[in-house]
């Protein structure tokens, strides 16, 4: 009897969750990944292909209406607005690229989301915020400003017709969309300036604070630091000291620095001051628009000189790339995700966890919360207590200390194990007590207790005596 042999089972995603099996990328899908810094799509290009073998269809054929499909259900189940939204980003890059070599018949700009234009009043509003806050800021409102007059649109609402009762399934909307708390907070908050401006012009008939009232804003989660821990700390350092990479070389300082990735990206190639004691970084504009200067020690120092020695020069920007161009984001996370392969440390290392792991370690060596505070750039002592928290060793060894101390509080004096001898007078008036607490009792002793009082004054006299 021939046996058939049975095929080893693979255990994949598949099997517990539905997902997909996995497939073979054509040379195409292979050649677009081969750059490193475009290893960040390579789980959107895996999605595709899979989508696509499932369907028996070739790339050739691939159509617009087949890319809508695949973005509105990837993987058999429902994904987040957000989370379809940068998908359909990092899709596009690779169609873009396809298209360019003629691999597909359709032009993916043509399946681009042009936003809706914002009425009139809104715009107005937008622009009256562009002399006072960042192009950031601004671009935050417009998106916010979008989604809610887009929902207003929907419904047939005016926003001088909105009552409370009218905004409230909004809300409710917003959660089933699946954002973030925070993104949730940060559009309620610019929708409720949006309606205070409105307010002041009188174009609302309810109150601004009685449609968004404080208790609206959904909870946002606290998360603890993210330090690295010191195994995998040391070793991620010794890989980037030992990379001639400039994209790991910029890694290092950063993690020596506590820099943002943004102003890693815009350091200028002449970035440091002399100083008295101990050289300076001067680190542009970032996140709070604010300008600062940090210490560096003498091995930092070397590796960005060691980078400035780097080709072509002269130029603008510390982190060379071809063109004069500031090195990528892209690049500088994939130099990062190849020198943390295999690091003992159980969550995912990002860049900016070098952050929090450089402020960890100022805090923990003694230094003041107001010199954390400056290092990294924050102009809120509340920002500085977010990113920055007591390391688990340290908490391990000040609850140590404080159980010895409890413990030399409450302990009890030991006995001693000397027994003092009595003396004769001592002795006696033990006894001539006993004896008067039993006389009363027993006519017998009264004669003895007599007798035990001349003898104690005489010892008494002979004791006095003998100290004279």
């Amino acid at each position: 009897m021939t046996v058939t042999p049975i095929e080893p089972f693979r255990v994949t995603r598949a099997t517990k969750t539905r997902q997909a099996e996995p497939v073979k990328l054509p040379a195409e899908a292979r050649q677009f990944l081969r750059v490193p810094s475009r290893s960040r799509f390579r789980s959107i290009v895996r999605a595709l292909h899979r989508w696509l073998a499932r369907r028996r269809l070739h790339l050739s054929e691939l159509v617009p209406d087949h890319v809508r499909r695949f973005l509105k259900k990837p993987e058999r189940f429902r994904l987040a607005e957000c989370t379809r939204y940068n998908r359909w980003t990092e899709l596009r890059r690779y169609l873009e690229w396809l298209y360019e070599r003629r691999l597909i018949s359709f032009d993916p700009d043509r399946l681009r989301r042009h936003p809706k234009r914002l009425p009139a009043l809104a715009r107005e509003f937008i622009e009256s915020l562009a002399p006072t806050h960042k192009p950031g800021t601004c671009k935050g409102y417009t998106t916010a400003l979008r989604r809610f007059h887009g929902w207003l649109a929907h419904h047939g609402l005016q926003p001088h017709e909105l009552q409370r009762k009218d905004i409230v399934p909004w809300f409710q909307e917003l959660h089933d969309d699946r954002l973030h708390p925070s993104t949730r907070v940060h559009v309620l908050r610019n929708v409720r300036t949006y309606l205070h401006w409105l307010g002041e012009r009188r174009r609302l008939r309810a109150a601004p604070d009685d449609l968004i009232r404080p208790r609206d804003m959904p909870k946002l989660p606290e998360y603890l630091p993210r330090p690295l821990t010191a195994d995998a700390d040391r070793e991620l350092q010794r890989r980037l000291a030992d990379s001639d990479d400039p994209a790991a070389m910029g890694l290092l300082v950063m993690r020596r620095t506590g820099l943002r990735i943004g102003e890693l990206r815009h350091l200028e190639h002449d970035c440091l001051r002399p100083h008295e004691h101990t050289p300076l970084l001067k680190v542009p504009l970032g996140k709070m628009n604010n300008e600062r200067l940090v210490p560096v020690d003498a091995n930092t120092v070397d590796v960005i000189r060691r980078l400035q020695a780097m080709r072509p020069r002269p130029r603008q920007w510390l982190l060379p790339e071809q063109g004069g161009q500031q090195m990528s984001r892209e690049r500088l996370c994939a130099a990062l995700e190849k020198r943390t392969h295999g690091l003992p440390d159980p969550t995912r290392i990002t860049s900016h966890r070098l952050r929090h792991t450089y402020a960890t370690e100022m805090l923990s060596a003694g230094m003041s919360l107001l010199g954390v505070m400056r290092l990294l750039g924050h102009r809120d002592f509340r920002m500085t207590l977010r990113y920055t928290a007591i390391t688990p060793e340290t908490v391990g060894n000040e609850y140590r200390k404080a159980l010895d101390q409890l413990a030399v509080k409450y302990r009890l004096p030991a006995p001693s194990m000397a027994i003092q001898p009595a003396t004769p007078d001592e002795m006696l008036d033990h006894l001539a007590r006993w004896l008067r607490s039993q006389a009363h009792e027993r006519a017998g002793l009264r004669a003895l207790l007599k007798r035990v009082e001349r003898l104690q004054a005489e010892v008494h006299k002979m004791t006095a005596s003998s100290k004279k």
